[in-house]
């Protein structure tokens, strides 16, 4: 089974790594500060939970076969995807209010009923819970490993 933000050890294990990350952690790739990772990783799941107003969706995909494989089979590419303006909505504070936020974040999205998850990602499109549960694991996972925890 794919792991999930909603899987309780999987999410436990995403807690610990936020735990391990510090200002001063290595980027691994792409173009990211430390400084704006929480709020980045906290912004995609605004957007997830719909309190985020995001763009129609566009492009190629936003279309199943190409939604599925991108949330749930392909590898990510690192430092090549653009996110989408509204991943970078929030303006970053401190270290610890920024990592409390997102800590919080994680809190009410698995508190979240699946059905009043947003119906769609401005770059993949209609989204399941399923797929916000997947991707939303992949994004925290993603980031976490590039810099190094």
């Amino acid at each position: 089974m794919q792991r999930s933000l909603r899987d309780v050890n999987a999410r436990a294990q995403i807690v610990e790594r936020i735990g391990r990350l510090d200002p001063d952690s290595e980027r691994q790739w792409g173009k990211m500060e430390p400084s704006k990772l929480f709020a980045h990783m906290g912004d995609q799941l605004r957007m997830a939970l719909g309190e985020i107003e995001t763009d129609p969706p566009s492009g190629p995909t936003r279309f199943a076969p190409m939604r599925y494989l991108i949330v749930h089979v392909l590898p990510w590419p690192k430092g090549r995807a653009e996110a989408p303006p509204q991943a970078f909505t929030t303006t970053p504070e401190s270290w610890g209010k920024d990592r409390a936020a997102l800590l919080e974040l994680i809190k009410r999205y698995v508190n979240t009923p699946p059905d009043q998850l947003a119906e769609t990602n401005p770059f993949l499109g209609r989204m399941t819970a399923r797929d916000w549960d997947v991707m939303s694991y992949r994004h925290l996972d993603h980031h976490l490993t590039q810099f190094g925890v």
